[in-house]
């Protein structure tokens, strides 16, 4: 009777201390030499949802906001961050752009200015400029300011002097000045969209670093299967006993 007690036991408990020893077994096998320093880069790559860290919200509100893109970066949204950073460099570049046109276009309808109506241009202000493409000559204006009695805005001669030697002359700089104008404009309007990008960006960030720190909160979805099998022998019955832990 002692002998198939023994053999039963050791039976009911042979799959239960297999099933121990699978579940304390590293499934990861020892790195070779050579792949030590692949290994180490591959964990240095490693983003934050794999190693757990929190990510400051404020921080990665004010890193993207600084620089788009940043904490994107910093939170694991490569694609994200590529695409913030990507339109704000476009946005420069249009800055620049469409200042540097507006530049050459500026000294464009000076220059026709000089030749064409005698303008001394050194120290002028645009409204002269605008003036000057409204009106054939310097006397035209003043006699119109002084119409409207309008006496603080006369011009004078000895230093604001302009006469047009033709219309078609003076349309030409008009047309030039007005897309100059145009162009600073659009300039301008590209920095407000410099602007709310760094503003749209931080906030991403910002939403991704707390999505992240969320999911770090919630409880792991997945459990180790740990089956725990055992025998116990009272006078002439044998009783098995199971519990699974999740």
């Amino acid at each position: 009777m002692n002998l198939n007690r023994i053999l039963v036991a050791a039976m009911l408990l042979g799959p239960g201390w297999a099933l121990a020893q699978d579940t304390h077994t590293s499934p990861r096998a020892a790195a070779v030499p050579g792949q030590e320093a692949h290994l180490a880069a591959a964990d240095a790559a490693t983003p934050p949802e794999a190693t757990g860290k929190r990510i400051g919200i404020g921080s990665a509100f004010l890193r993207s906001a600084l620089i788009p893109g940043w904490g994107q970066k910093v939170v694991g949204a490569r694609t994200a961050a590529r695409n913030y950073f990507v339109a704000d460099v476009t946005l420069w570049i249009g800055v620049i752009s469409f200042n540097v046109y507006g530049n050459w276009l500026r000294d464009d309808y000076r220059l026709l200015a000089v030749e064409h109506a005698q303008v001394k241009a050194a120290g002028k202000s645009d409204k002269y400029f605008v003036d000057v493409g409204n009106y054939a000559s310097l006397e035209d204006y003043n006699q119109s300011r002084l119409q409207r009695r309008d006496v603080a805005s006369l011009y004078d001669p000895a230093t604001h002097y302009w006469r047009w030697d033709s219309e078609a002359e003076r349309a030409r700089f008009d047309r030039t000045r007005l897309r100059s104008e145009r162009a600073f404009n659009r300039g301008e309007l590209v920095i407000a969209g410099i602007i709310a990008n760094h503003i749209i960006s931080g906030i991403h960030a910002a939403w991704l670093a707390n999505r992240h720190n969320s999911r770090l909160e919630q409880p792991k979805q997945a459990a180790a299967y740990v089956p725990a099998l055992g025998v116990k022998s009272n006078g002439e019955e044998i009783r098995l006993s199971a519990q699974w832990e999740f």
